[in-house]
């Protein structure tokens, strides 16, 4: 599907910019950035940055005017969180500064807070308006007594779903403001542009009803009620984009007035009178990232430890205060490696136009100096047209990613070739363990008689450097897509009401197997082509270096792969996170569906915060059953693991589960789902797989009178494949001359083929051929308690071959017992039901049974429930 959202908002931004442009006589205009901010923003309006005690920038004033004026600003202001402290220091150094502060106001009637740009104050006006700010009502009445304009700063951010406010509240704003800030440069074009959309909305009667409706007078907080003015200010808090948004106020005879007036005065009276024309440009997460990743170079330059106690202490909720203990931890570390910091001080004075001294590149190894080199010549971007600079600044932050990234693959791969593979089972278990924090204060201040299984410090040895600036870098990406789209979920109910500028409904679904022979792989290629026979807005994205993109389907090429130990033919891929993270961005997506709990999992999480996303994830697999089965899992750590996936799970907005069980268990007590956000699902079975004719000879060699048992899928423990010679030896009692075909491969195939000579090994073979093997065979023997759905199952009977398995999570939602199939709880059962159904002497009424089950699971009720789960059709 076509993806033009971003493509149009950017037009009609460009388009309006245009008018703007061609507003006033450039000669007889002055352009200032009206937001901006200095070091004298120092109580962050979020409660992380305060519970860190960071400032919002480090940036000293004289930076900030020296950055303003390289952008072609003529005028300046600083606006500063609740104080004009800035303005005044430097109007007492001699500048013409036009005193101005950024207040954080408060709206009573309706319990929210608001950001309220002022001008043109005294000092002691300011301390009144502090003391105002409180009720927003008292604070633009005193305004307007006096003759103070403001303009409310990007209105619509700051609105989450749980308070988001309601029409009425930006009705009754209307009736207190005349300005309001359109182009914001930390806000997305969307967001600025529905604020565009709105206020042309505006009308004299709209205006009039509302001032009827809430008893307020036209003129009570405007001189110009029915003048709506739109403004603009870059918002800046690091420096580099200051002057990059902002007006040009428009001053007739200007150069006369300069002989007699200040350019602050002038600028002042401007935007009483509303004679302002926007400039900027559309805004993009490039040039936030870049601003973030400028502000995070900051903290770690000037970070100082909070203090345990004091954030413990301090309000705010435990989320936020473990998330800023262990951002406080990262910050330590890093400025505790030499490496580290002395790239990030070099990458910053790089940002900001300061080229290294060549000696310092005899100082850097080898392998770091590409990096160097990269960094080296951002300055000779700095003085470059806004655009150049932002696209030259990205792509030098990009290619140094992906050199950082290089190394850090390169050595991960050789870390985890030193691991000792056939302990690996045990050294992950005792990871786990390692997991659990004590509580004993002793264990922190003195040693430890713990010997540990893992070397850790060995394991990070060398990685240090290349983890902590790919995390920056990445961490930058994230913090700019949570400013640009916190309000997300805001701005959809917004558009909605203004009937303009609706956000497309598309879905990335994120795995990490799609070509491998597994049962999650094959309903993911299975819905694949249903996705595109439908071309529904959903694309799926994979990791692998064997499949190659398709429509409805991207590949990413993995930076690093390695497979695990104990399972050989799973291969871990890990991706480009900062290509993964732009590509939601460009793909236009606005929630997500995650089929692994792998890497993919770990980001489409990642993605859900970043960008405020729904996102929902469908549980194929058992890891508790996995854990214990495979990894050797204690009881100790199998709590843990079901801890860790509780977490995980209750991390999404919604799990879409296979079986009855999965539904019990997780809104169960051991995992407390809320049980509105669980939802049970299926899947569907390939058309191929119906009822074909029977021959044994051609597909297994044998006369075709002979019974078969049929296994079909992954020869490993978990799989309870190893109960199999005990049950084909019970079968053989009764029924000499059966044969039992196992279909697949895995680790446990050596010691099956020594168990059951007898037995035909056949390896995996495509669905074409399943499809005759499941007709030819008798039965389906199933013996794994391990499969949350069981495709086997469905694509057996869809073929009229009736299957034995446990009673159990995903058989015994598909099987009617003693119907279409058979449900036992014991190895020794499964093997009397065998027999049974062999000695029948009409077998046709089990098989057509099991024909007509299968077709309850029909392909198109079980996407059209997934889009309604999903809200593809309606929100």
């Amino acid at each position: 599907m076509e993806k033009n959202f971003q493509k149009n908002l950017k037009d009609e931004l460009d388009k309006f910019l245009e008018y703007e442009k061609n507003k006033y006589p450039l000669k007889d205009t002055l352009k200032i950035d009206l937001h901006c901010h200095d070091y004298n923003s120092d109580v962050p309006d979020e409660l992380i940055g305060r519970l860190l005690r960071v400032p919002e920038t480090w940036i000293s004033s004289e930076v900030l005017l020296h950055e303003l004026e390289r952008n072609g600003c003529d005028a300046y202001t600083i606006t500063n969180h609740n104080n004009a402290r800035s303005c005044y220091i430097m109007q007492d150094k001699g500048y013409d500064i036009l005193t101005a502060a950024e207040f954080s106001c408060w709206v009573p009637d309706f319990n929210t807070g608001i950001h309220v740009l002022t001008y043109g104050f005294t000092p002691e006006q300011e301390k009144r308006l502090n003391k105002l700010r409180k009720n927003i009502y008292a604070f633009q009445e005193f305004t307007w007594e006096h003759d103070i304009p403001t303009i409310w700063a990007h209105p619509l951010y700051h609105y989450s779903v749980k308070e988001m406010p309601p029409q009425d509240f930006f009705n009754k704003m209307l009736l207190l403001f005349e300005r309001f800030e359109f182009l914001n440069g930390q806000r997305d074009t969307w967001q600025n542009i529905l604020v565009k959309e709105w206020i042309s909305q505006v009308n004299e009667e709209s205006l009039y009803n509302y001032s009827q409706q809430y008893n307020i007078g036209l003129t009570q907080y405007c001189r110009h009620p029915y003048k709506k003015i739109l403004t603009g200010g870059s918002d800046s808090h690091m420096g580099i984009f200051s002057g990059m948004t902002g007006v040009h106020a428009y001053v007739p005879d200007l150069q006369k007035k300069l002989e007699t007036t200040s350019r602050s005065q002038l600028i002042l009276e401007a935007i009483k009178e509303g004679n302002l024309a926007v400039y900027g440009s559309h805004q993009n997460t490039e040039k936030l990232t870049l601003a973030f990743l400028n502000y995070v170079c900051q903290i770690a330059i000037n970070f100082k430890d909070p203090g345990l106690i004091r954030l413990l202490l301090h309000k705010g909720d435990t989320t936020e205060k473990v998330a800023s203990i262990l951002v406080s931890n990262v910050f330590s570390e890093v400025q505790n490696h030499k490496v580290t910091m002395s790239f990030i001080k070099l990458f910053y004075e790089c940002m900001m136009g300061k080229k290294p001294a060549f000696y310092k590149r005899l100082l850097v190894s080898s392998a770091y100096k590409p990096v160097f080199d990269i960094a080296a010549n951002m300055p000779s971007l700095y003085n470059k047209d806004s655009d150049e600079f932002v696209t030259g600044y990205y792509d030098s932050l990009l290619s140094i990613n992906n050199q950082i990234n290089g190394i850090l693959a390169k050595r991960l791969e050789t870390k985890m070739d030193e691991i000792d593979k056939d302990n690996w089972s045990k050294s992950f278990d005792s990871i786990i363990s390692e997991l659990e924090l004590p509580t004993s204060i002793r264990s922190y201040i003195g040693k430890s008689d713990n010997e540990k299984k893992i070397d850790i410090s060995s394991f990070l040895d060398g990685l240090s450097f290349p983890f902590f600036t790919s995390l920056f870098i990445l961490a930058a990406h994230f913090t700019s897509a949570k400013a640009l789209y916190n309000t997300r979920p805001f701005l959809k109910h917004f558009s909605k009401a203004l009937k303009k500028h609706q956000h497309p409904k598309r879905i990335l679904w994120m795995t990490d197997t799609f070509g491998d022979k597994n049962g999650v792989s094959i309903f993911l290629k299975q819905m694949h082509e249903q996705i595109k026979l439908r071309d529904l807005p959903i694309d799926i994205i994979v990791c692998s270096d064997k499949i190659e993109s398709d429509d409805h389907l991207t590949v990413l090429k993995p930076l690093t792969q390695f497979n695990i130990p104990s399972y050989q033919d799973q291969t871990i891929n890990i991706p480009n996170f900062v290509e993964l993270h732009n590509l939601f961005l460009e793909g236009e997506y606005d929630r997500i569906i995650c089929s692994t709990e792998g890497i993919m999992g770990i980001f489409a999480l990642y993605l859900k915060h970043a960008y405020t996303v729904e996102a929902s994830f469908y549980l194929h697999t058992d890891w508790l059953m996995f854990a214990r089965k495979v990894l050797n899992f204690n009881s100790r750590n199998s709590d843990r693991m079901r801890r860790m996936l509780r977490f995980f799970y209750k991390s999404f907005d919604r799990v879409l589960v296979l079986n009855s069980d999965q539904m019990k268990w997780l809104t169960g007590t051991q995992m407390m789902l809320d049980p509105e956000k669980v939802c049970k699902t299926s899947h569907w079975v390939n058309p191929c797989f119906k009822p074909r004719s029977s021959n044994k000879i051609i597909n297994f060699g044998i006369e075709e009178n002979v019974p078969v048992l049929l296994y079909v899928g992954r020869l490993s423990q978990e799989k309870g494949v190893l109960e199999i010679p005990a049950i084909y030896k019970q079968v053989k009692k009764v029924h000499p001359d059966a044969r039992l075909v196992i279909v697949g491969k895995g680790p446990a195939s050596k010691e099956l083929k020594v168990e059951i000579p007898d037995a035909i090994f056949i390896d995996w073979v495509d669905q074409e051929k399943l499809a005759d093997i499941y007709s030819s065979a008798d039965i389906l023997l199933l013996p794994s308690r391990f499969d949350t759905f069981c495709n086997v199952v469905l694509e057996a009977i869809s073929c009229g071959l009736p299957v034995v398995a446990y009673n159990s999570k995903g058989p015994k939602d598909i099987i009617i017992d003693m119907e279409c199939g058979f449900l036992v709880e014991y190895p020794t059962e499964m093997a009397a039901k065998i027999n049974y159904y062999l000695g029948l002497e009409n077998k046709e009424p089990i098989k057509t049974a099991a024909i007509k089950r299968s077709l309850d699971f029909d392909v198109e009720t079980i996407i059209n429930e997934l889009i309604d789960y999903t809200g593809l059709n309606n929100d």
